[in-house]
């Protein structure tokens, strides 16, 4: 009976292999909890029956050869190795299993609101009716030295949904005066932009510390903070946010741990606290195998640095967090990340729609990132130009459908090295802005002055053109190896 149990589990492996994608289709059945716990029942009666055999079997067999003394306690310490040996990998499958049904029925972790704004298609492709997907990505920092709930990692991820590449937008958190859609409460209280807290303070960051302060002005929402910062967000870039995922920054620390590290060449060294506390060590340049508590500062270090940079090593981090968290290593991490991310991430992804988001996360794994954040090469942070903003996002989205997907961001150049490090750029590419900048700076220079109009009483006006949006072709030069440090 076992064997033909047996046989079938392998006929039904080798046909489950076959038809379809095994990735994809086994990611979809583990996102339904149903499944999931017809999955625990199974596993359990399998190993309880399998442990069983053994045990019958031993005593049958002792029995039959009437073992006395030493042999019949070798045959059950040899029975009692074999239990164990079944035992133990299925009470880590049942313990994954029981871990992730778990998850799912997480009301904290999904569910949120605003997730069911967004129906998805029916069909084998939920993604079939949606061209781009917009995912507000917020992180929490939660360090010892901050008072008051400020997002300090505010990116934005505007996903294809057909081939999964993404442009990921990173905003400065002391980008000032902020603007709000039309018709909002934020747009009546700032009709100029944001500028309650007073100078040098009226930073987006600071959106959600003001919304918290006023839940007047947010009747009936359960997060005001969390709404104005998606306001201001989806002004400043001229996208309109379509989900949020929100993780608090320590928390990260067990995410990394819990998929064993991120491997990286650091790019110099940086401290490890600094501002207002004292520096306590240094993540040292070079290849290194960076756990929790190091991934984190390198995220979140501000000692020697401006947040332009710390942008770029928060883009980086996340890309190779993403780059090393394949199925095989999350499968075997299961219990500790569903641990890490029921008690750090928050996420208004209804269950529902789970399975969808399953295999866009697939396709954004083939599509890959390109990094977009925003510098004062784009626009200054202390008097942005909006207008000019909204067109640089149209054409970084554009740039990044003609890019093939980026190479890793892990850095093979050495430390020191004064050769650029690679950034997955195509060469053709790089080429091709340069000699398009290269021809733009010779037609500006050779260019005649703009015609002058002159109006009846003799006066002049200069006639202008609409500047044209620069997209860099190697946005995180900051922060990877090779680069010069300032």
């Amino acid at each position: 009976m076992l064997l033909a149990i047996l046989v079938l589990t392998i006929v039904a492996l080798a046909a489950f292999l076959a038809l379809g994608d095994p990735l994809r289709n086994g990611m979809m059945l583990l996102t339904n909890r149903s499944v999931l716990l017809g999955l625990m029942v199974m596993a359990g009666v399998v190993g309880l029956i399998w442990a069983l055999q053994i045990v019958l079997a031993n005593l049958a067999h002792s029995t039959r050869q009437r073992l006395q003394g030493s042999k019949r306690y070798v045959a059950l310490g040899l029975a009692a190795l074999m239990v164990v040996g079944v035992a133990l990998p299925f009470g880590r499958g049942l313990q994954s299993l029981w871990a992730t049904q778990r998850l799912l029925g997480s009301e904290t972790v999904f569910g949120g609101f605003g997730g069911e704004d967004h129906p998805l298609a029916e069909g084998k492709d939920p993604w079939a009716n949606t061209e781009r997907v917009n995912i507000l990505l917020l992180g929490q920092d939660a360090g010892d030295d901050r008072t008051g709930t400020r997002p300090d990692t505010i990116m934005v991820a505007s996903v294809d949904t057909d081939t999964g590449q993404t442009a990921l937008f990173s905003i400065p958190r002391n980008l000032e005066k902020v603007e709000f859609p039309k018709g909002t409460t934020a747009a009546k209280a700032f009709p100029d932009g944001f500028d309650y807290f007073g100078p040098n303070q009226d930073l987006i960051n600071a959106v959600w510390t003001w919304a918290e302060d006023r839940p007047d002005l947010f009747p009936d929402d359960p997060n005001p903070g969390l709404t104005a910062t998606r306001l201001a967000v989806e002004e400043t870039l001229g996208l309109e946010t379509d989900f949020y995922a929100m993780v608090n920054l320590q928390g990260f620390e067990d995410l990394v741990n819990a998929i064993g590290g991120v491997d990286m060449v650091v790019e110099r060294r940086i401290p490890i606290g600094g501002g207002a506390s004292s520096i306590d060590g240094y993540i040292e340049p070079g290849q290194q195998k960076l756990d929790g508590f190091h991934a984190l500062w390198y995220a979140r270090s501000r000692e020697g640095s401006n947040d332009f940079n710390r942008n770029c090593r928060q883009q980086r981090i996340v890309r190779r967090v993403a780059e090393e968290a394949d199925p095989a290593t999350l499968a075997l991490s299961v219990p500790k990340l569903v641990s890490a991310t029921e008690a750090n991430i928050q996420t208004d992804i209804p269950v529902s729609n789970l399975d969808a988001f399953v295999d866009l996360a697939l396709r954004i794994k083939d599509g890959g990132f390109t990094s977009y954040p925003i510098t004062p090469d784009v626009t200054p942070s202390s008097n942005p130009d909006f207008e000019y903003l909204e067109s640089w996002v149209d054409a970084s989205i554009e740039d990044s459908m003609k890019k093939d997907p980026p190479e890793s961001v892990q850095g093979e150049t050495e430390p020191g090295s004064s050769d650029p490090a690679d950034t997955g750029a195509a060469p053709e590419e790089e080429s091709s802005s340069e000699d398009s900048a290269d021809a733009t700076s010779e037609e500006e220079t050779t260019e005649e002055p703009t015609e002058e109009t002159s109006s009846s009483e003799g006066e002049t006006t200069e006639a202008t053109e609409t500047e044209a949006p620069v997209i860099d072709q190697d946005p995180l030069k900051s922060c990877l190896p090779g680069a010069e440090q300032g």
